[in-house]
């Protein structure tokens, strides 16, 4: 309980992201599955929050391995993908939990 977390939904990434910046922390994440896909698209929306995230001091990583938005290649106008932005030490924490086992295992797989 050190550690209190509270859950904010707004139904927007802007609106959530903003909210990161003015706490100064928290961690905004869009992970997408085979029955829900992703939503939010690269170039108009994850690589311009994630490029305010990182100047701000942030990080922001992909859903399916452990790279930041900014190093995906823009290869389609409508690239979707999951992503998790937030304060460092958050989306530390998000790596950890996402992606210890499948490191553990050598299933990791990049997408370019």
């Amino acid at each position: 309980m050190s550690e209190r977390y509270t859950l904010r939904y707004s139904g927007g990434m802007v609106p959530d992201v903003y909210h990161i910046f003015a706490k100064s922390k928290g961690v905004f994440s869009n992970v997408s599955s085979e029955k829900a896909k992703a939503k939010l698209r690269l170039l108009y929306e994850v690589a311009p929050l994630g490029l305010m995230v990182e100047c701000a001091g942030g990080a922001t990583t992909h859903e399916a391995y452990d790279a930041s938005v900014l190093d995906c290649k823009i290869d389609d106008l409508d690239r979707r993908l999951g992503v998790c932005f937030g304060s460092s030490e958050e989306v530390q924490k998000y790596k950890k939990f996402m992606f210890e086992d499948v490191a553990e295992k050598g299933e990791r797989s990049v997408e370019e």
